[in-house]
């Protein structure tokens, strides 16, 4: 998990400069449910239950489906109705996720291509998703996460991934040349940009060393039986 994960799931942080105290997933939960917070023990077993599989520390979840079936797990727990709905539809988890980085891909190309940003990627989604149909308009809200297979078996990436995947190459392409075929120069690479500059410019999350200043919280920590941590000073 990243440190915002794990500070989401399951670290309590005071208040601080005005900034309300925020109450991490787990303590809902046991809220919820009337349980002691501070059992590390049972907190592994829940943990394990969310996850399919017995893990010996919170170290072990991983930053995108693990973290996606712990977190439908304890809103269920803490008794957020969306959370209950998600556990029911796992694929509705990863399905927002990836299109929160598909409009965060769209603001970047945006920076580049400006009031063409919207056809450019209509037509990129025609193109791969259409299957040449000229009267059916397929937009981002139609495409799902749910992998594809093919007739021979074989499964290929969600068509919400290969969107993803395209657009990161419209922007990112380094344009050498690969098993004999050259890649697409990406918009920012032609411009000069750095990853910070684009996005800072699109107005997006950038989590580059430049931009954390977060919460930092070393992954022991997660095995500790408090719950309260305090943030470092960004200065």
């Amino acid at each position: 998990m990243t440190s915002a994960q794990q500070v989401y799931l399951l670290i309590d942080l005071p208040a601080k400069n005005g900034r309300p105290a925020r109450t991490s997933l787990w303590t809902a939960a046991c809220r919820a449910q009337q349980w002691n917070k501070s059992d590390r023990t049972f907190r592994l077993e829940i943990l394990s239950k969310a996850l399919g599989r017995q893990i010996a520390s919170a170290t072990e979840i991983g930053a995108l489906d693990d973290f996606d079936a712990v977190k439908r797990h304890l809103l269920m727990l803490a008794d957020n109705v969306a959370g209950a709905r998600e556990t029911i539809e796992p694929e509705m988890g990863r399905a927002r996720r990836l299109r929160d980085a598909i409009g965060d891909l769209i603001k970047c190309i945006r920076v580049y291509l400006d009031d063409q940003t919207d056809p450019f990627v209509a037509q990129i989604i025609k193109d791969k998703f259409n299957h040449g149909s000229r009267v059916t308009v397929v937009t981002v809200d139609d495409l799902t996460a749910a992998p594809i297979i093919l007739r021979n078996g074989r499964q290929i990436p969600s068509q919400l991934d290969q969107l993803v995947y395209t657009l990161g190459a419209c922007l990112n392409g380094s344009g050498k040349i690969r098993g004999g075929k050259r890649s697409r120069l990406g918009f920012r690479v032609a411009a000069g940009d750095t990853l910070h500059e684009m996005k800072i410019k699109a107005g997006v999350k950038c989590d580059c060393a430049q931009c954390l200043g977060g919460v930092s919280v070393p992954a022991s920590r997660l095995d500790y039986q408090t719950e309260t941590v305090k943030e470092p000073d960004p200065f």
